[in-house]
């Protein structure tokens, strides 16, 4: 079921989904911004499958020698899964941050705009001045870059942890 909702567009929630904002008392502000864009139904898959690569019998030797749950978690569960949250972290960036939409929808107000929509109002029907433009929208793509570069291990270790699970 998780995955099916992977087949509808994104566009045909925003409606339901600028509702439940909307009530949150989210429009105009961050939260409206960030909470709906860091949930996915990818980002779900991509966790449930990762803990469950995780072999059982290490736990419950972590257990036999007297570690809590939560002493269970955060030493052995999250450094496992510390490669697919900073893939799962990539993909929402880079699929977020070209996103004009939903931040046009929520963000009234031009403080809160993105750069996408700051790019969009820089075009105007009279006048469109290219240079500055195209120096604004590849100054950007520069954090997207920056993100990569920055979590690239992460990113190359989760392909190999991936690879050597299903092998």
């Amino acid at each position: 079921m998780v995955l099916a909702t992977l087949m509808i567009p994104l566009e045909v929630i925003y409606v339901p989904l600028y509702d439940l904002v909307f009530k949150l008392g989210w429009t105009n502000t961050y939260w409206g911004l960030i909470i709906p864009a860091g949930t996915s139904a990818f980002g779900i898959f991509l966790m449930r499958q990762t803990t469950m690569a995780i072999p059982d019998e290490l736990l419950d030797a972590a257990r036999m020698d007297g570690a809590s749950e939560w002493r269970i978690y955060i030493r052995i569960v999250l450094p496992l899964l510390r490669p697919a949250l900073a893939v799962l972290a990539i993909f929402i960036f880079m699929n977020n941050w070209d996103s004009l939409l939903w931040p046009l929808l929520v963000a009234g107000k031009d403080n809160y705009w993105t750069l996408p929509v700051g790019l969009a109002a820089m075009q105007n029907n009279n006048e469109v001045n290219f240079s500055l433009l195209m120096a604004a929208a590849l100054e950007a793509s520069v954090p997207t870059l920056v993100v990569y570069f920055l979590l690239q291990r992460y990113f190359v270790a989760g392909i190999a942890l991936a690879a050597g699970l299903q092998g």
